[in-house]
């Protein structure tokens, strides 16, 4: 189903901050508010009309995929000079929050992020989270696929995957991607998170498709191992017991991350294809 229209917003009628962060939108209980760091530049500004308006541009089934697995940017947000300082976002579905152990063994709620699965299931327990089988890894990468591939199909770059930037349930296994409103179409700055650097690019130009492929795979293979430093990955992947079952992932996972040229990498919808196959 398709979100229902929503309308820019002036900042000002907002309680937000003056620049960075997320808040409340009064009287949306469903919806919350994106401030930026900086106003858009007018290129900026226009792709993120662009992508706001791209779901109803989409077939129905990438249309249902992005609606319910992501938080895709819905209207902008204006000053009073209409420069973009921000978006509206749907709020991320309260099957995301959990509780969570603390180190202090105190009880804290908060979004689960895509970061807790990336660990073995003992120290999924320590924080009060159910051990995860193998099955239920490759669910949940399912889910982060689906809308990693829908975009990789409508020709954006994400570049920021990551541990921080997907929330999944313990619950049902699906997941949801934030962050959205930074995709660009074809090629943008190449985001750079420790642990997660491309080795066939350099930090000087831009991420592309390629490196999202890289950076997805090397999500996906945390995920599904319970694994985190890259070399213990891929070892993992290659030689660990983890993916027996599922030869034909582990062989695409390798080509993703271990392909001699970028453009040889695997596409995420062929990824996709493999994990619905699997388990």
């Amino acid at each position: 189903m398709a979100q229902r229209p929503v309308e820019d917003m002036d900042i000002s009628l907002l309680a937000a901050p003056a620049r960075g962060g997320v808040v409340d939108v009064p009287g949306q209980e469903r919806l919350v508010a994106k401030i930026f760091r900086a106003p858009c530049r007018p290129d900026q500004s226009e792709h993120l009309r662009q992508l706001i308006a791209l779901p109803h541009l989409m077939g129905a089934s990438d249309r249902d995929i992005v609606t319910s697995g992501s938080c895709w940017p819905l209207a902008v947000l204006t000053d009073g000079d209409g420069a973009v300082v921000g978006c509206l976002l749907p709020k991320a579905p309260a099957k995301f929050l959990v509780d969570l152990t603390a180190p202090s063994g105190r009880s804290v709620v908060r979004y689960l992020e895509i970061d807790w699965l990336a660990n073995p299931d003992a120290v999924l327990e320590k924080r009060g989270l159910p051990a995860q089988s193998l099955r239920s890894r490759t669910e949940v990468c399912r889910g982060l696929a689906a809308v990693a591939a829908v975009l990789e199909r409508h020709g954006l770059v994400y570049s920021d995957w990551s541990y921080s930037n997907s929330f999944w349930s313990s619950e049902d296994c699906s997941a949801y991607v934030i962050d959205i409103d930074g995709c660009v179409p074809a090629s943008g700055p190449n985001l750079h998170q420790p642990g997660w650097e491309d080795p066939l690019t350099s930090s000087g130009d831009d991420a592309d498709t390629y490196v999202d492929r890289y950076r997805f795979a090397l999500l996906v293979a945390r995920c599904l191992t319970g694994r985190r430093r890259a070399e213990h990955v891929m070892s993992a992947v290659r030689d660990g017991t983890e993916l027996d079952a599922s030869p034909d992932l582990r062989d695409m996972l390798l080509r993703m991350l271990l392909s001699p040229a970028r453009r040889e990498r695997p596409s995420i919808q062929q990824l996709l294809g493999v994990l619905r196959a699997s388990c």
